[in-house]
């Protein structure tokens, strides 16, 4: 099994592209609050990234890509000395406080291009790749000598962009899916090898496997004795290297990942609360209800009924500047409204 392949589809990641900025020197933008994660991929010219992350500016050139996990206040401009910026209110004026398509703003100078877009994740608290994620991913072009996937994918979602053709903006959203499941291979690439992190653990020759199984059969009968044969390492080895890599003890993880295999299972809908709870390795009832309530924050039947509940949070009129129906958030395990522009 592919564990990360996996993760994802439990965490049922949501991208929507908003639009494509048409930008010219002299430009700056400041997303002040933003509601979920934002992506930008610059697909022709330069700017800077100031944000509150780590204080620093970064430089994004022509081919970059970043996503921004942490939901924090960023600016982007064309350079260091442009001092007025615009909100996005002030930018998406000039369409109603609409957001989508092609938006232009700036001056009359150098030009940027910018694809924008927001993405969100479910079961933020509990999923393992959600946990580990930096408040940053930014995977650069290298001045144009870049890896083919970056290259292709980049072109046919600038394609996309440009062309406006029925559905685009599906399929330009599936293409940010696929450029985020990149841009977490080039991130664990980079991490160093004695660094604690969930995806360096799916490199791990040892973990990795130990993990597969994990995910594989999460209901059966789980052991750190089982696990550590399955390692080829001691108990006690096993168990002090997985806490040190993964951040936390065998079992432990294991009953994470099954309440995030049961709350994806409970949100089809499908399946009784009894029939899930043995699907992943809870031989009673009451004992899934406990460690249900205990890991997500609420009973299995309150989960239920607040997900199949009516919403009464539509956006604003002229908000939805993408795809109809995309869900709201619903703490812990809810996703966030994607529709509402930054």
């Amino acid at each position: 099994m592919d564990v990360l392949a996996d993760a994802l589809g439990c965490v049922h990641l949501r991208s929507m592209v908003h639009g494509r900025f048409e930008l010219r020197a002299p430009w700056g933008i400041h997303v002040e609050s933003p509601c979920y994660a934002l992506f930008y991929v610059v697909t022709r010219g330069s700017c800077l990234l100031d944000i509150d992350i780590d204080g620093a500016r970064h430089a994004l050139s022509g081919g970059d890509l970043v996503f921004i996990l942490g939901r924090v206040p960023h600016v982007l401009r064309d350079s260091a000395g442009t001092r007025h910026v615009a909100s996005l209110a002030q930018v998406y004026a000039s369409r109603g406080g609409r957001c989508g398509g092609i938006v232009h703003h700036g001056g009359a100078g150098a030009p940027t291009t910018l694809v924008c877009g927001a993405f969100a994740f479910e079961g933020r608290s509990i999923n393992p790749l959600v946990v580990s994620l930096p408040p940053m991913l930014h995977v650069k072009g290298d001045g144009g000598v870049t890896s083919g996937w970056l290259v292709s994918t980049m072109q046919m979602l600038a394609s996309e962009m440009e062309a406006e053709q029925p559905g685009y903006e599906m399929v330009a959203s599936r293409l940010c899916d696929v450029l985020f499941v990149q841009a977490l291979r080039a991130h664990v690439a980079t991490l160093p090898v004695e660094e604690g992190n969930w995806l360096r653990a799916l490199t791990d020759p040892q973990l990795g496997v130990v993990l597969q199984r994990l995910h594989e059969s999460p209901e059966k009968p789980w052991t750190v004795e089982s696990l550590a044969r399955i390692a080829s390492m001691s108990r006690s080895v096993f168990a002090a290297r997985f806490k040190a890599v993964v951040g936390m003890a065998p079992l432990t993880y294991l009953a994470r990942w099954r309440m995030h295999k049961a709350a994806g299972l409970m949100a089809q809908g499908a399946q009784s609360t009894s029939a899930i709870a043995e699907a992943v390795g809870y031989e009673t009832d009451s004992a899934f209800v406990k460690a249900f309530k205990r890991h997500v924050g609420e009973t299995p039947g309150s989960f239920r009924r607040r997900r199949t509940e009516p919403r009464g949070d539509a956006p604003p009129p002229g908000a939805a500047g993408g795809r109809s129906g995309a869900p709201h958030e619903a703490a812990p395990l809810g996703i966030t409204d994607l529709r509402r522009p930054f």
